[in-house]
């Protein structure tokens, strides 16, 4: 299976949950958060992408749908990873 599409697979995942979050505010008929105004915030959404993207490809993989899921799964990955001390 070609790295590329790999790659683009898991970061589409990644944005996928943020497309969620934004659906949710549609539903309830509320403002967006401020977040969403914020180059920041999209700067980070965009690099924790590349990041889902990375981690599709190091796990070696050779399914779309698994490269979706761990793009999906990449800021729980990175969160509990940040939590997690080595002693």
């Amino acid at each position: 299976m070609e790295y590329w599409l790999i790659f683009i697979c898991g970061m589409g995942g990644s944005w996928a949950v943020e497309l969620v979050n934004i659906y949710y505010f549609y539903e309830k008929e509320k403002d967006l958060p401020q977040r969403y105004r914020s180059f920041g915030f999209w700067l980070c959404r965009f690099l924790l992408s590349v990041i889902g993207g990375g981690l599709a490809l190091a796990y070696n993989i050779n399914s779309l749908i698994l490269a979706i899921h761990i793009g999906a799964a990449t800021p729980l990955i990175i969160q509990q990873l940040a939590r997690t001390r080595v002693e």
